[in-house]
């Protein structure tokens, strides 16, 4: 058997810009948490401390970062140290320039998760 590789000059410059394009076009991707927040069930009522940011601190930061020689310096496992800390924190969990990001060596947190902790900062960070 003999097989014939198509002659490439006789490909029109339409149909490789067709191709290319439908080829870039698959690399789209969106994330269903970002676009279906409102849906996804990510619940952003009565955000507090205690019962919002703290278990999401606890999730991803308080083995790192409590105790007696804290990552970084950054407590997160009390409300005093991550109040004098947010600036710290929110740079650093939203991967924002001139902060180390963090979770280090994760993935940054879910969009619900730092909505709730904005959230919580518009509120004036209350304790409670």
């Amino acid at each position: 058997m003999n097989f014939k590789l198509p002659n490439i000059k006789a490909i029109s410059p339409l149909t490789l810009i067709i191709a290319l394009a439908l080829t870039l076009g698959g690399c789209y991707y969106d994330n269903e948490e970002d676009l279906y927040l409102g849906s996804s069930g990510c619940d952003t009522t009565n955000v507090t401390y205690s019962g919002t940011v703290a278990p999401v601190f606890a999730g991803y930061c308080n083995s790192c970062h409590s105790g007696s020689s804290p990552s970084g310096g950054v407590v997160t496992d009390n409300y005093n140290s991550v109040k004098t800390n947010i600036t710290r924190i929110r740079g650093a969990i939203n991967h924002q320039p001139g902060f180390i990001f963090m979770p280090q060596n994760g993935g940054k947190l879910s969009a619900c998760d730092l909505s709730k902790i904005d959230i919580w900062i518009r509120l004036g960070m209350p304790n409670n």
